[in-house]
């Protein structure tokens, strides 16, 4: 009866063993202790910097200038006539468009989408309200992997395909805008 125990326990301890062995390492969901802690696969979150700012000027300078001439002149009797047509049309117009933007954020984003080559399909939005203004950050794009920093995050230059949309609203974005007569006068005219 002990060797018939004995022999039981030893084959249960074997198949256990076994069973336990092969789960202790898992090949596809391992991570190395000392591996860097940055997106992998998709869900994961990786935090874009935005350090976005453009600029652009545009002149314009016209200048015309026409004249045209027409004289007659009779005389008769010592008496002298002179009749004259004279058109003159001078046009001059300027102007100048100067814009600016800068848009300083950090926002989190989700792997959405491994890509055959390994790139990351990124987007994520961020959404801020603070005393009746409201503040809507949406970014996507594409981003390697090995331009991801250690600390999972990556410069929003180094995003390619980027689509970066701000959006405020609130008493300060709506009165930075033209008013109604402005904007009336603008259509008539």
């Amino acid at each position: 009866m002990k060797l018939l125990s004995l022999v039981v326990l030893i084959t249960t301890s074997m198949h256990i063993g076994l069973a336990s062995s092969e789960t202790l390492f898992n090949e596809s969901s391992y991570e190395s202790l000392v591996s860097d802690n940055h997106a992998r696969s998709v869900g994961d979150i990786i935090t874009i910097l935005i350090y976005e700012s453009a600029s652009a000027t545009a002149n314009a300078d016209t200048d015309a200038d026409k004249t045209i001439g027409l004289g007659l002149s009779t005389k008769r009797d010592s008496h002298q006539h002179r009749y004259g047509i004279d058109v003159n049309n001078d046009y001059s117009s300027a102007g100048e468009i100067n814009r600016g933007g800068r848009l300083v954020a950090n926002v989190s984003v989700t792997v959405k989408e491994i890509m055959s080559n390994g790139d990351m399909h990124v987007a994520g939005m961020q959404e801020l309200e603070f005393n009746d203004e409201k503040q809507l950050i949406k970014i996507q794009g594409r981003i390697r992997p090995e331009d991801i920093s250690s600390d999972n995050t990556i410069l929003s230059t180094r995003v390619a395909d980027a689509k970066i949309e701000y959006i405020g609203d609130g008493v300060l974005g709506s009165s930075s805008g033209p008013g109604i007569f402005t904007r009336i006068f603008n259509i008539l005219f």
